[in-house]
């Protein structure tokens, strides 16, 4: 087009910065040393890195967490894999239903207290458990490098 300046500046805009009336400010990005990643932000690249690395298996880093644990501690129950994981009861329950109907995990009622739920890895589950194991090496391989 002619006669449109193109290098229009959209700082020069507003006067000392200012976005029309608002009270904001605009201020330019200077980037930052190269600081190192906080605990949250590792965190957070470990789970996207799990996601990720477990997704063509079918199963969630939560489901995998719950699949690991019930394989170190046979015969468990719901009320000490929430604890061990820092889950609410509710939550742990609808992962559980998952992983009972991929068949993964059986559940079986406590003969002593029927409010009890014991839960023990299927065959399919120790399956899986192994190909989970294997990807976690992986993904703690590229952590280390």
């Amino acid at each position: 087009m002619r006669g449109v300046d193109r290098s229009d500046n959209r700082m020069d805009r507003f006067p000392n910065n200012r976005l029309g009336g608002f009270g904001l400010t605009m201020q330019k990005v200077v980037p930052h040393e190269r600081q190192e990643p906080t605990q949250l932000e590792q965190v957070l690249w470990l789970h996207g890195q799990y996601r990720r690395s477990l997704e063509p298996l079918g199963v969630t880093p939560l489901q995998a967490g719950v699949l690991l644990y019930v394989r170190r501690h046979t015969e468990t129950n719901m009320t000490n894999i929430a604890a061990a994981l820092c889950l609410r009861l509710p939550t742990l329950s609808e992962v559980v239903k998952d992983l009972v109907r991929k068949r993964w995990l059986t559940r079986r009622r406590s003969v002593e207290d029927t409010r009890v739920v014991h839960l023990r890895l299927s065959s399919r589950g120790n399956a899986l458990v192994v190909k989970i194991e294997q990807r976690m090496r992986s993904v703690e391989t590229m952590r280390t490098g």
